[in-house]
């Protein structure tokens, strides 16, 4: 076996009961990563075990969130390398990200301090191509100290500390393994998260905040979007007009059967389920505040 030269980069996986998922992670990580990370929520399964079997350094907590393990790691680990980069449990690297990413941080300027990477999602096997889900773009490399994780229930985003950022046009691939049972129960959580976020006023917890703007990029206009657009429309029309942009206008039926249950669930069925949540805690708000004052709860 050969010994490949030094990268200067170190992994970050996150991880909850991944043993599914974790042995083929790190295979992947391990081809541009001189060091993995693996920062668990307590897991069951056989997670840990797996990730030391494949020399990754384990760090276990009572973490809470994706924010707060995120940005315990980017504060607590002593990194030696100057690049740090995150990886979903059930993501691998695309080959062409295995070329280019070496020598691509290695060029950077010292004003960098962030790379922007594509991410390819795919469903029941097969790459999502249409329908707006690709490319988008996330924050996935850092300098090490230089970038916290925005506090949200759901869709944080990478901050830098300083420095500008930069894009390397090449895919990190989203490659569940799991069935549909476990990915709708999945989404039923995020539905969750979803509903309360909408419902916060999005200060930020950490003091900064990713900002909704429509003229910055992609994600910022993404977030501006869903939230002066998609969130003023009346709530179970928008599932449905979201859901006609992306597979007919955004051609979310070029992605063929897998498709068509993809963007059925995560367009429509999903945004429908988060309305669903909200109006479920708006009653619930409504029933705690006439029980406080003991007038009548209504009809259940």
């Amino acid at each position: 076996m050969t010994t490949r030269e030094r990268t200067g980069i170190s992994g970050v996986v996150l991880t909850r009961n991944e043993e599914i998922h974790i042995r083929r992670c790190l295979h992947s990580a391990r081809q541009v990563c001189d060091v993995v990370y693996v920062i668990d929520s307590n897991s069951i399964d056989r997670t840990r075990e797996i990730a030391q079997e494949e020399g990754a350094v384990v760090h276990t907590g009572d973490f809470t969130s994706f924010a707060q393990k995120l940005n315990w790691a980017s504060d607590e680990i002593n990194f030696a390398t100057p690049w740090v980069m995150r990886i979903d449990a059930d993501e691998v690297l695309s080959d062409d990200l295995v070329a280019l990413l070496p020598s691509f941080v290695g060029q950077q300027p010292a004003t960098v301090s962030g790379v922007f990477v594509r991410r390819r999602l795919w469903f029941m096997g097969r790459p999502m191509r249409f329908g707006g889900v690709y490319p988008r773009h996330s924050m996935r490399l850092w300098r090490a100290r230089m970038a916290q994780c925005e506090v949200r229930a759901l869709d944080e985003h990478m901050l830098l500390r300083e420095g500008s950022s930069t894009t390397i046009e090449a895919d990190i691939h989203d490659i569940p393994l799991t069935d549909l049972t476990l990915w709708i129960a999945k989404h039923n959580e995020y539905a969750t998260l979803e509903a309360r976020t909408a419902m916060e006023d999005r200060v930020a917890k950490a003091g900064v905040l990713f900002q909704p703007r429509f003229l910055g990029n992609k994600n910022e206009r993404i977030r501006w979007l869903k939230e002066k657009v998609f969130y003023k429309m009346p709530p179970f029309i928008r599932p449905l007009a979201y859901y006609i942009y992306r597979y007919i206008i955004l051609m979310g039926f070029l992605d063929g059967k897998a498709g068509f249950i993809f963007h059925f669930l995560h367009g429509f069925w999903y945004r429908f389920l988060v309305d669903a949540k909200l109006v479920e805690m708006r009653w619930r708000d409504v029933d705690g505040s006439l029980r406080a004052t003991g007038a009548p709860s209504g009809t259940p």
